[in-house]
């Protein structure tokens, strides 16, 4: 740490209190993200790091400076984003992150955990497939924190799905789309299952006590969203003029994506929205090669505003979840828990998403 620095010094300069900096270090999940954002940055323009071997109880830690994280497909944008932001949460405070790729693969991620943890602090999952009772066993070793995947009495990090299944439907009704395809991810996949949950309660709200498919498959926990505030009834009455269906993707990538076209044109919708950006990118293509408008025959959605999402033609409308925020709250979270402090809540954290409009969803011009 810089000689002489404080947590006095990181407050004035952050703007908030010196007990706010404190539980930024010790209790990151009492203070919103966007406040724990602008004390580390502060602490890291003052050159302040926390020792992460020692507590405020003085606890002997294993010490060996490094995380790892496992993630399901590290060709996906979406992993690249929550690693750089937990790749620099980590090195803030002088650690070194470690990835290990699982193809999707339940086997692999298993095989990689067993690999990782004799060499790492702690282990961050990103939207693993392994099942509740692997990962709360795998807790009890090793310090975890899940991302994108609540498992209960884990520390998690996710998005609110909720919000953006709003939005996203909110904005095709007033782009006059009446039916809505959703190109399904992973079956193994909460936040595939979570996604579909709430698109169905956006435009029925009745249909979570009444349809099956609501369930989550993924060792069915509850889905820790919940309405900010009533909807409006001019709200539930626009939505409720949208009907929706499922569409099951074989694989969560562009070429999943076009696949995924030649079946939905076999019974097309006004619009889809997809499990990713991925998917929607391979929809886009697969499109535009067989003279299908985007938007005006179809609007597409996406999820996550990966990079490349504003570089695909038309620009791809998408919903936002703050993908490095993610990443370094987890890899904060996870820290926390390494230097044997009282720890986040397992409750998981929840961060805002919101509706990020490019051409592929507008139909209706201004």
């Amino acid at each position: 740490m810089a000689d002489g620095v404080t947590i006095y010094d990181i407050a004035k300069l952050a703007g908030v209190s010196a007990s706010t900096v404190s539980r930024v270090f010790s209790r990151p999940d009492r203070v919103s993200f966007r406040t724990a954002e602008k004390v580390r940055a502060a602490a890291q323009q003052l050159g302040y790091r926390l020792d992460v071997e020692t507590g405020s109880s003085g606890s002997a830690q294993r010490a060996t400076r490094n995380l790892g994280l496992v993630v399901a497909d590290i060709t996906n944008p979406f992993f690249q984003e929550v690693f750089r932001g937990a790749e620099h949460a980590a090195r803030q405070e002088g650690m070194l992150l470690t990835i290990a790729d699982t193809h999707e693969s339940v086997r692999r991620a298993k095989a990689a955990v067993e690999l990782l943890m004799p060499t790492v602090d702690g282990l961050l999952l990103a939207s693993t497939r392994l099942a509740n009772g692997d990962i709360q066993k795998i807790a009890r070793l090793i310090p975890t924190v899940c991302i994108n995947r609540p498992v209960p009495g884990v520390p998690s990090v996710l998005v609110n799905n909720y919000e953006g299944a709003i939005r996203a439907a909110e904005h095709l009704e007033s782009q006059g789309v009446r039916s809505i395809t959703y190109l399904a991810g992973p079956t193994d996949s909460w936040a595939d299952a979570s996604r579909w949950r709430w698109l169905l309660d956006a435009v029925d709200p009745h249909a979570l006590s009444t349809d099956r498919d609501m369930t989550a498959v993924v060792d069915p926990a509850p889905v820790p969203f919940t309405r900010s505030a009533p909807l409006s009834p001019e709200t539930v009455a626009r939505l409720s003029r949208l009907t929706v269906r499922q569409q099951r993707v074989e694989e969560p990538t562009t070429v999943g994506g076009r696949r995924a076209f030649e079946l939905w044109r076999k019974n097309p919708t006004d619009a889809v929205i997809c499990f990713n950006d991925l998917v929607a990118i391979g929809f886009l293509d697969q499109a535009r090669r067989a003279g299908v408008d985007v938007p005006g025959d179809v609007a597409v959605v996406g999820c996550d505003n990966t990079e490349v999402t504003s570089l695909v033609y038309p620009g791809l409308t998408t919903i936002a979840g703050p993908l490095r925020s993610m990443g370094r709250v987890a890899a904060a979270n996870l820290m926390a828990v390494i230097r044997g402090l009282k720890g986040p809540s397992a409750q998981p954290r929840v961060l805002p998403t919101r509706l990020i409009v490019r051409a592929s969803s507008l139909r209706v011009r201004e």
